[in-house]
């Protein structure tokens, strides 16, 4: 039997399996944040069940400082907050405070590397690998990643909605934006010294209006709860684990590809399970005779918003161009005329493989002006997309028989 040729009644069962065991992970192990002992014991309890299918399964460990990836914005709180006193009193201190704001943003944020992760407390975490081996000569590896652990709650978003929680990182933009005005004004006008004259002085009270706003964004990130992460990503992690369960169940074994679910944890802290995989298998895919592809999914909700990412963290990280044409190509043969696009603010663990050297594409379904649900607690079972699952689903199964069939060169032909 092709893999193509799972009945409808075995895809309806696995997307059924999909749905139960997101709601079996969220209701018996608790808040999954990195590290977490709840994250773990998913963790653990995908690897057992990744044992019943596959030939081999590895759960590796790693450390990580759960709280430090939104770090960041405690920084921009406290200085930018002080900012606005200090400016009465030296205003070339400002530019200190900006400083202090931005560099921890830069480098925790848009690079992803771990700045502030040595001034938290750290925990450990891990991944988990399971290969459904193939019955003749290896020339071929799938690997379909997600990621296991759950978010902080994002608490501006959740309390208003996606136009509050816009609001309030543009306010705090235009503060840090008006505070470096000023300052400069100031510095040029009556030295950077001292108490500014009355021409800039009241421009300084002014600023006072921006006090609330870089105070409000110390709770960007509510550490004090988790959300469910239902959709994102116990989506991608059962996808991953589905697919191998439907090889397994139909008793279908490729000839010479293999099929690897890779679960990675601690992706809302930075990308470091994926990172970690790939430090700690320095020398894992990297066989010259074996093509191997990457597919990270990640928050598979809403299906007109089905995309394709070939750009990556923060659009700084370039994925592969021919695993996301050969998912394009599986897509459309399933009705979906995916679109490609970047991954502008934030990231999925397709950057880290990419920037390993492996061959990565990376597939989500949401909204870019995010639902209400996102990163909130109305992440949970209850709000999951059958259609959505099983139009990935049958893609997936599209996408394991096209590059058992053809690898790569798939991409360029139909």
């Amino acid at each position: 039997m092709k893999v193509t040729e799972i009945s409808a009644a075995e895809r309806e069962k696995s997307v059924s399996y999909i749905q139960e065991e997101i709601k079996n992970v969220i209701v018996n192990f608790g808040d999954r944040d990195p590290g977490s002992e709840g994250e773990n014991k998913a963790l653990d309890y995908m690897a057992g069940q990744l044992g019943e299918m596959c030939e081999s399964v590895e759960r590796d460990k790693f450390k990580v400082a759960p709280h430090a990836f939104f770090g960041w914005t405690y920084f921009v709180a406290v200085f930018m907050t002080l900012a606005v006193p200090i400016f009465f009193l030296s205003p070339v201190m400002v530019f200190v405070c900006i400083l202090f704001s931005l560099v921890p943003m830069i480098f925790q944020f848009v690079l992803y590397a771990p700045f502030l992760d040595r001034l938290f407390d750290q925990r450990e975490s891990g991944n988990v690998m399971g290969t459904y081996s193939c019955s003749g000569e290896l020339k071929r590896r799938i690997v379909i990643n997600g990621h296991s652990d759950a978010v902080y709650e994002w608490h501006w978003h959740y309390v208003g909605g996606y136009k509050m929680f816009l609001s309030s990182i543009i306010l705090v933009i235009l503060g840090v934006v008006y505070m470096f005005a000023i300052a400069l004004a100031a510095c040029i006008l009556d030295g950077p010294f001292g108490v500014p004259n009355s021409s800039v002085l009241w421009a300084g009270v002014a600023g006072v209006v921006f006090i609330p706003f870089f105070l409000a964004f110390w709770r960007f990130a509510d550490t004090r709860r988790v959300v469910p992460g239902a959709n994102d990503n116990l989506t991608a992690c059962y996808m991953a684990i589905a697919a191998i369960k439907a090889l397994k169940d139909n008793d279908i074994r490729l000839e010479n590809t293999e099929v690897v679910a890779l679960i990675t944890g601690s992706e809302e802290a930075g990308l470091r399970g994926a990172t970690a995989f790939v430090k700690q298998h320095p020398d894992y895919a990297r066989e010259e005779n074996v093509e191997t592809v990457f597919l990270t999914y990640e928050t598979l909700r809403e299906l007109q918003y089905l995309g394709i990412y070939d750009r990556d963290l923060n659009g700084t990280v370039k994925n592969d161009r021919a695993a996301c044409d050969l998912y394009k190509k599986c897509a459309a043969r399933h009705g979906m005329d995916l679109k490609f696009g970047s991954v502008f603010a934030g990231a999925t663990d397709a950057a880290a493989f990419s920037k390993g050297g492996y061959r990565a594409a990376s597939v989500a379904a949401m909204n870019p002006e995010v639902e209400k649900y996102y990163h909130t607690r109305l992440d949970n079972y209850d709000n999951l997309s059958p259609e959505c699952l099983s139009k990935v689903f049958d893609i997936t199964l599209e996408f394991i028989e096209e590059f058992d069939k053809n690898g790569f060169e798939g991409a360029g032909k139909e």
